[in-house]
């Protein structure tokens, strides 16, 4: 039996599966609840199956209609992808990344070069998180780089980047001013730099690697890594740096480990595809881009 399955039909169904909602879906697609809902209902006459369970205020995806949306959604992303290579000029793409400002300037804006290189027709805009301190007022980006417990659950949509480093370094000459520092204890008498909003700091590192030393007060606590680094480059005091975020200043040796060893506590970050964006083929190119280099380092 031949079965007509209209590409409106199976759009109004992707964005219906995604929210569970078929109002959601409709506002997405700028169409009526009622449009949405007619299109899902000949898509599933088309298919002689439910593809959802609707209750009175509860809507989910029927086993068939979960197993047929995995499909419909690597179909619908190839389509918008093959779209856009085979018309790059009439389909240039704007795609936002949502992250924080060190996350932005240490690892993502010295890698978007290599980026461009390889998809020229992919611009990308990056909204740092400080912009927008009420989530309800931010706009909706189309990736967002985010930290979170190691055990964060992950899926097709969410993935970890990259598990970051998190150890005491400083400037040299620093280091030269405060004489050898053999062991963690010795950290304690050093100036320390805390930073605002991370849950891996001084009092917890100094807990984990040395246990009998009461954790002094530190010298200054600053709004932000990229802060922090430049007040340890300066020679102001040591600070927890984050691998890879300070992977450049390593390189050149404006910072080096304080203490040779293992004395790394740990976090991880997240990827996440924003499963609503209008972009979301070129936002899968970048995020899977972007998973490569978290890969790399």
């Amino acid at each position: 039996m031949s079965r007509q399955v209209k590409l409106n039909y199976l759009r109004a169904f992707d964005a219906a599966a995604r929210h569970l909602s078929f109002s959601a879906a409709a506002e997405e697609m700028n169409l009526t609840q009622a449009a949405i809902s007619q299109q899902i209902a000949k898509l599933e006459q088309a298919l002689g199956s439910d593809l959802f369970i609707r209750r009175n205020r509860a809507l989910s995806l029927s086993e068939r209609g979960l197993a047929y949306h995995l499909v419909v959604r690597e179909v619908l992303d190839r389509l918008d992808a093959v779209t856009g290579q085979i018309f790059p000029a009439e389909s240039r793409r704007m795609v936002s990344v949502r992250c924080t400002p060190s996350v932005a300037s240490q690892w993502l804006a010295p890698r978007l070069g290599a980026f461009h290189r390889a998809h020229p027709g992919t611009d990308i805009r990056i909204q740092t998180l400080d912009l927008y301190p009420d989530r309800r007022q931010s706009p909706q980006a189309d990736l967002t780089i985010y930290r979170a417990a190691e055990d964060h659950a992950t899926d097709a949509e969410t993935r970890l980047l990259w598990r970051a480093e998190i150890f005491p370094v400083g400037a040299p000459a620093y280091l030269e001013r405060s004489g050898p520092i053999a062991s963690p204890a010795g950290i304690a008498r050093c100036a320390l730099i805390d930073i605002l909003g991370y849950a891996n700091n001084w009092h917890r590192w100094l807990r984990r690697f040395a246990p009998g030393c009461p954790p002094p007060a530190p010298v200054v606590t600053l709004d932000g890594l990229n802060m922090a680094i430049e007040a340890a480059c300066r020679g102001e005091g040591l600070i927890l740096g984050r691998r890879p975020l300070i992977d450049a200043y390593l390189a050149d040796g404006r910072l080096v480990p304080v203490l040779d060893g293992d004395f790394s506590l740990h976090s991880s970050y997240f990827l996440r595809l924003n499963a609503a964006s209008p972009r979301r083929a070129a936002a899968r190119i970048l995020a899977d881009w972007m998973l490569g280099a978290g890969r790399g380092g």
